[in-house]
């Protein structure tokens, strides 16, 4: 019996089913259950042949109970507000060129991220997209090549092809067969439209040599978990000649705070960056099942690792160096004239085998603090001196502090000696100090740092940052900077340390306050009395 059999078999019984007997509607009730039961059934059977496009994406709205949930867990400033969270429809509705979406455990990345592939390599649309898709993110030629890249061979192996294979639109392969299509050898699957091959996705590993990423032009690449550097970069090469970048990342930040965070996460509100990131929690999927949930928080140590399994979020496991001290909304502030009213001092970590990189700080006659300017270069000192100087000319310089360690000689450069060729010569840095280094030079630089973060009486600090691109550097030195640990800190108890190895403008910035950093009023010019010669007959 048909469908619109059925609707009309319903309508008829509708209008007689007052007139008719006990019996009459028993019988009735139990034809309807067989029915619902038969349709039900063969629902799920069409679902299971091709769950393509039956796949319904997370909406994020989730109920009482596991709001319930996250405060079980959570401190309540943890907690996302509202009741709609981030969720795999944000993955789908972005046009980002570059997404990410950092999901706690089973909170559905991996399968978005998938969906998202088949549809950048097919344009075929789940049923819950239809419609609603947006169009620009559609391939407007074929074939389409994606490359997608997992942690390593077992991960692969075990969770990604497989998660591939279920989700894989069954009219998009070769006889409705995934072995027919998939290269065991190659790691390549081929999407068909008829016997035209229309789409391939391409599956690779961390593991891999960063060569084996080079070759030929990609459409999009995924990443499911996080992805070394050196892989990141290859594979920005292969968007040389296409006509948009589309990277997809799907990830849980186990490491912490890593590269993803500083170069791609932090750049997410920049005017000149088309990326969005969505922090996923668990609880969306709301096919999770709480008490599993419960029993992988419960084998965990620290709060900073729930948060980052629960949220997704990126959290320093070993503990950020200046915590909720350091507060973008209220330490970045937009840049203005820096007149000569300004005493400008700056802190300098320079190099031969990387960037020299600088600080340059405005002192205001209350003692505020304005970090105005961050260079960072690749050049010889020379360069260097030239650069500083041109720079210098827009405000009144102080002082300058460089790193001690400059101020030896590097027998393997030529018995080369930093400090000395920045101080001397053509261009030469005017009071050049070289920082100290003694026992706890760095907690004490960092510290006074941390005293200039801290608001004051007014509800201010007395420390700012110029929301500027090259000033980038410092500031996400200050959102990510993390201290050291030891492995059995049990035991061993916290270790007074930074990891300040990567971070060389904050580096440069703590040289300053090693210093009295205090306004220095302009000097003023007076000539000196000469006695007039009493050869003039006065």
């Amino acid at each position: 019996m048909g469908i619109a059999k059925h609707i009309k078999f319903h309508k008829y019984t509708a209008k007689k089913v007052a007139g008719l007997t006990e019996k009459q509607r028993l019988d009735l009730t139990v034809r309807i259950e067989d029915l619902r039961m038969k349709y039900a059934l063969k629902l799920k059977e069409v679902e299971a042949s091709n769950p393509f496009y039956f796949y319904k994406p997370s909406d994020g709205n989730v109920d009482g109970e596991r709001l319930d949930f996250l405060r079980r867990w959570l401190k309540e400033d943890d907690i996302p507000v509202g009741n709609k969270l981030d969720c795999q429809m944000d993955i789908h509705m972005s046009t980002a060129n570059i997404i990410g979406a950092s999901g706690g455990n089973q909170g559905g990345k991996s399968v978005g991220c998938c969906i998202e592939g088949y549809i950048w390599g097919t344009g075929a649309l789940p049923n819950s997209l239809r419609d609603i898709y947006p169009k620009e993110k559609l391939p407007k030629e074929f074939p389409q090549f994606i490359r997608v890249v997992g942690v390593d061979h077992k991960t692969l192996l075990g969770n990604i092809i497989p998660t591939y294979q279920f989700w894989c639109p069954r009219d998009y392969l070769k006889d409705g067969s995934w072995e027919k299509s998939y290269s065991h050898e190659q790691r390549v699957l081929k999407l068909y439209k008829g016997d035209r091959v229309i789409g391939m996705l391409e599956f690779m590993t961390n593991q891999q040599d960063v060569e084996s990423f080079s070759g030929p032009p990609r459409h999009g690449v995924i990443y499911d978990e996080e992805p070394r550097h050196d892989i990141y970069k290859e594979n920005l090469l292969r968007f040389s000649t296409t006509d948009k970048v589309k990277i997809l990342f799907g990830m849980t930040p186990t490491n912490g705070i890593t590269w993803v965070k500083e170069k791609i996460y932090d750049k997410r509100f920049d005017k000149d960056e088309s990326i969005e990131w969505f922090k996923m929690p668990s609880i969306t999927n709301k096919k999770i099942k709480l008490d599993v949930l419960e029993k992988i928080l419960q084998g965990l140590s620290s709060y900073e690792e729930i948060r980052m399994r629960l949220l997704g979020e990126f959290v320093s496991l070993s503990g950020l160096v200046y915590g909720n001290l350091f507060h973008s909304d209220v330490h970045v502030i937009e840049p203005f004239p820096i007149t000569d009213d300004y005493y400008v001092v700056r802190g300098l970590d320079p190099h031969l085998v990387k960037p020299t990189v600088g600080v340059e700080m405005a002192i205001d006659r209350e003692g505020n603090k304005y970090v105005i300017g961050c260079y960072s270069a690749d050049k010889d000192t020379a360069e260097v001196k030239k650069d500083l100087k041109e720079r210098a000319k827009n405000y009144r310089l102080g002082w300058t502090v460089c790193d001690k360690s400059a101020n030896s000689t590097i027998r393997v450069f030529g018995d080369r000696n930093i400090y000395l060729e920045l101080s001397r010569g053509e261009n030469a840095i005017p009071a050049l100090f070289t920082s100290d280094k003694w026992t706890g030079s760095i907690h004490a630089g960092v510290d006074e740092i941390k005293q200039s973060l801290k608001l004051k009486e007014k509800g201010k600090p007395s420390l700012y940052f110029f929301n500027t691109k090259e000033n980038r550097l410092i500031i996400n030195a200050m959102r990510s900077l993390e201290r050291d640990s030891y492995n059995d800190e049990d035991k061993s108890g916290i270790k007074d340390k930074i990891k300040e190895g990567k971070h060389d403008a904050h580096a440069a910035l703590r040289y300053i306050f090693q210093r009295p950093v205090r306004w220095m009023p302009k000097m003023e010019v007076v000539p000196e009395y000469e006695p007039v010669s009493e050869a003039v007959g006065w």
